[in-house]
């Protein structure tokens, strides 16, 4: 720490300089977050004193997470819902294995450890959880759609099971697990159901309404216990803003972290001190942009997705599958290497660590027509550039290559 301060015009140009490293939105095509809606992005700077940890000092911010908490419940058809606003996607998922463990260990008391069913794609967040609460994945295959393959799952369910996890648009290629069928599997087997929603919550239903043939996610499914839900990312909310919901008050109880001090309302959150100002964010875009405000922008994007995958094959790319939701992957051998060089002109897109044949390309807010064509030009120069083994590939190429 320096002795004495900056004024504030320097820290701020010292500010900008740090900032310029960063890369525009224009040229981000891996990013399930994008850049806020301008009211939440107002509501947040406006709310940035509040601390919903204190809700002794924070009343009307706690009142607005209230309202949030019931708009998305609402949402994911739930009547009984409950919930918390938390950090992401992480934390979401941290508090439903949480209260799975709880739910298990009051049917079994004494119960230490336990296992959850999860498909190979289930998300990295889960991963870091399972050691945190030492629990025990039993990893299952996908099927050709990349999505659970849910056959051999009641074999898998024994006394040690205490929750089998769905994903609603998996963060590698946006595929949603059979979760109607997961449903019925946990009900009849007596398995907490959760299901991470982080990426797909605020597609599905909206997608849904427009017609686009998806499964069934949220609460109107009897099995489902609980959904992560992520206001800041296709909900345009700013960053944090997770959500996890659910399907009834007496699950949500059975969070109880209290604090030392009298009148202090216990906590159900992993977090103590939360920004109110993602809950007033959320609140002010959700508010602002409605039901109808969400359909239009889930067209827009869904348009983009048809666009740009329209082009990907006119190229002579191929589409390892037809997209559900926002995501588009591309097989593509010489991935990484195509990647790397993207990224050294600062386009960002992203490649899995176990995928590597695949370009992972994901259309949101920020990607637009104009940006689909520039970003489609840098490509082809970037495979021109690194060449690709696939002498198919470079066939389909070379018209586009000669220019």
């Amino acid at each position: 720490m320096r002795k004495k301060g900056l004024s504030s015009k320097k820290v701020l140009e010292n500010i900008e300089k740090f900032r310029q490293q960063d890369i525009p939105w224009d040229k981000v095509l891996n990013s399930i977050c994008t850049k806020p809606h301008a009211i939440a992005t107002q509501a947040f700077t406006e709310a940035i004193d509040t601390n919903l940890g204190d809700i002794r000092i924070f009343r009307g911010t706690y009142q607005i997470e209230q309202q949030v908490i019931e708009m998305i419940g609402s949402l994911l058809g739930g009547k009984e819902s409950s919930g918390s606003l938390v950090s992401g996607g992480t934390e979401a998922n941290l508090l439903a294995m949480y209260v799975a463990r709880k739910v298990a260990q009051l049917k079994q008391p004494g119960m230490q450890g336990g296992e959850v069913i999860v498909a190979e794609t289930v998300h990295y967040s889960l991963v870091k959880i399972f050691d945190l609460l030492g629990l025990k994945q039993v990893i299952v295959p996908v099927d050709s759609a990349l999505r659970m393959d849910t056959s051999n799952i009641p074999s898998l369910i024994n006394k040690n099971t205490i929750a089998i996890i769905a994903t609603a648009g998996n963060s590698e290629f946006g595929s949603i697990d059979p979760i109607r069928t997961l449903s019925d599997i946990a009900i009849s087997h007596d398995v907490y159901l959760h299901v991470d929603a982080a990426t797909g919550g605020f597609i599905i239903p909206f997608a849904k309404a427009l017609g686009h043939e998806l499964s069934d996610f949220d609460f109107s499914l009897p099995g489902v216990n609980s959904i992560t839900m992520d206001p800041h990312k296709y909900g345009l909310a700013n960053i944090p803003a997770g959500g996890i919901f659910f399907r009834n008050a007496s699950l949500h109880n059975l969070i109880s972290l209290d604090s030392f001090f009298i009148g202090t309302p216990t906590h159900r959150t992993f977090l103590g001190t939360r920004p109110g100002g993602s809950a007033v964010a959320t609140y002010a875009v959700m508010e602002h942009l409605g039901w109808d405000g969400y359909i239009d922008i889930t067209r827009e994007n869904f348009e983009h997705i048809e666009y740009l995958v329209d082009n990907l094959q006119g190229l002579g790319f191929d589409i390892l599958l037809p997209p559900e939701l926002n995501i588009v992957i591309v097989d593509l051998p010489n991935a990484p290497e195509i990647m790397k060089l993207l990224e050294s002109w600062d386009w960002i897109i992203s490649v899995s660590k176990r995928f590597q044949n695949c370009l992972r390309l994901v259309v949101t807010n920020h990607v637009n027509i104009p940006m689909i064509d520039e970003f489609l030009a840098v490509l082809v120069e970037a495979i021109k550039t690194v060449g690709v083994d696939a002498a198919s590939i470079e066939e389909k190429l070379e018209p586009e290559l000669e220019r």
